[in-house]
């Protein structure tokens, strides 16, 4: 899979060089004093299909990956709480590729069914109200949603129950370690901070504080 990679890559730089060289040679000036043409009719088919060949391309690559490696996308939850977050993340990947889908289409599309042609004119719009409307409340309509269903997700997790037998824990991630700190028999973590970090204490336990007198560190 990484030599193929590599090779998509190589490819993609030479058609790139290839590209540019093109468009510097149409770039020039005739020795008549005419511009080169940018494109004939031919190119702009050429190029109309090569944008639904492309389209085709990312539906079946995208179809793929999902046929082949769907089970490590939301795998399953190893906390409680896992399920929340990958819910969260679920409804965010469906809403990405229903408009990656239509959005990749209409360029795709509008690309092939608009390609240059002798003696067609585009039709410019100045501005257009409306649609400027529409394309700016509709992503802050669905953005508002996942933050505000982010935000109840939040609190489900970190709201505790008073009457529930609960353990407090706080984790810190380090880059090849975790290290956590439990409350102890009074079930309240002392005050932590950055500043009293020093020596053993590599958590920054406030020793001031009589919460963290029985607060149990491990290092993982």
């Amino acid at each position: 899979m990484t030599g193929f990679l590599i090779l998509a890559v190589l490819v993609l730089f030479v058609v790139a060089i290839w590209q540019m060289n093109k468009i510097f040679l149409l770039s020039k000036i005739r020795v008549e004093g005419e511009i080169a043409d940018v494109a004939s009719d031919k190119d702009n088919n050429t190029q109309g299909y090569l944008m639904i060949a492309f389209l085709i391309f990312i539906y079946a690559i995208t179809i793929y990956c999902f046929w082949k490696w769907s089970g490590v996308l939301l795998p399953e939850a190893a906390s409680e709480h896992g399920k929340n977050f990958d819910m969260l993340m679920l409804i965010s990947m469906i809403i990405l590729l229903f408009v990656q889908t239509i959005t990749q289409f209409l360029l795709h599309y509008f690309a092939f069914k608009y390609r240059g042609e002798k003696g067609k004119k585009a039709l410019f719009y100045a501005d257009n109200d409306k649609l400027e409307f529409v394309w700016t409340i509709i992503p802050v309509i669905v953005l508002s949603g996942l933050i505000i269903y982010g935000l109840f997700t939040w609190s489900d997790i970190m709201y505790v129950e008073e009457d529930d037998d609960t353990i407090i824990v706080e984790l810190y991630a380090k880059q090849f370690s975790w290290e956590a700190r439990y409350a102890g028999k009074d079930g309240e973590l002392g005050d932590a901070n950055v500043r009293f970090i020093e020596g053993i204490n590599t958590l920054g336990i406030d020793a001031s504080d009589p919460y963290a007198a029985d607060d149990i560190p491990v290092t993982g």
